[in-house]
């Protein structure tokens, strides 16, 4: 019990905390709409956000959230155009993000900087000044999804349809993208950008059968999560192996127990 005195272990439970909390709350969404691959995209995008951001000197985390704003809204705004289908829109996003990343940290030519920390998250590295900018985007993405229930639950439909509501069904899709930014924005600083997205998805998945209606599953995802970000980071204390790897390897271990649940009770 002495590891909970620890300053770092108790700044890792509490970024953990609100990542669990978004990550539960929007990932039904996600899945709703079919765009599972979005989050991986965004990822890609903020590590070129990341990788302009070190290239000016300046923070790579907080040089990544305008980077991800834009190219949310540039994303939204060509699926309105229903020019180009939305998987190949995340594949041109995917590999370009990736690939100009790549460029700048080759040329800012920083020795000390590691990939490694926003691609598997570092969320044992969390200080005071992090969790304050973490607390303030989550109370906001939280609120406006309280706020915005109902439209948002009819812009992600497959199709999606207009539920009255005082705003254009336009503008709720553009919310909707830049919160999911937001929330992968807070991913590659705790969990990491290539394993945000099973966060956002697996729990839904966990669920998705014990569940009557979209209220539920968004309550049992978000506890699932909460149980494998705290269970991961545990585990973590006592285990050599990287926080974010044992988080997702404790929701492997309930989506398994889930599957078999299903199968037995059917």
């Amino acid at each position: 019990m002495e590891l909970f005195t620890l300053t770092f272990v108790q700044y890792a439970f509490t970024g953990g905390i609100m990542m669990a909390l978004l990550s539960g709350v929007l990932g039904p969404f996600v899945v709703q709409s079919r765009q599972a691959v979005a989050s991986d995209m965004f990822a890609h995008v903020a590590l070129a956000g990341i990788g302009a951001a070190l290239l000016a000197g300046t923070s790579p985390w907080l040089g990544a959230l305008p980077t991800l704003l834009l190219v949310s809204t540039l994303i939204w705004w060509l699926l309105e155009r229903d020019t180009y289908s939305p998987d190949a829109l995340a594949m041109f996003f995917l590999s370009g993000g990736l690939a100009i990343a790549l460029a700048f940290v080759h040329v800012a030519r920083d020795t000390s900087f590691a990939f490694e920390n926003y691609l598997f998250g570092s969320i044992l590295t969390l200080t005071r000044f992090d969790l304050m900018i973490m607390g303030t985007a989550t109370a906001a993405v939280l609120l406006l999804i309280w706020n915005f229930w109902y439209p948002l639950i009819g812009a992600t439909q497959t199709p999606s349809y207009n539920v009255p509501l005082r705003s254009l069904p336009r503008f709720i899709r553009l919310m909707y993208f830049l919160l999911l930014a937001i929330v992968v924005w807070i991913g590659i600083k705790t969990i990491g950008g290539l394993l945000i997205g099973a966060l956002l998805v697996i729990p839904v998945l966990v669920v998705k059968e014990f569940s009557r209606s979209f209220l539920q599953v968004t309550l049992y995802s978000t506890a699932v999560s909460l149980i494998a970000v705290t269970g991961g980071l545990l585990l973590a204390l006592y285990v050599d192996l990287p926080p974010s790897s044992l988080i997702i390897g404790v929701l492997l271990g309930l989506f398994t127990l889930s599957a078999l649940t299903r199968s037995l009770s059917r």
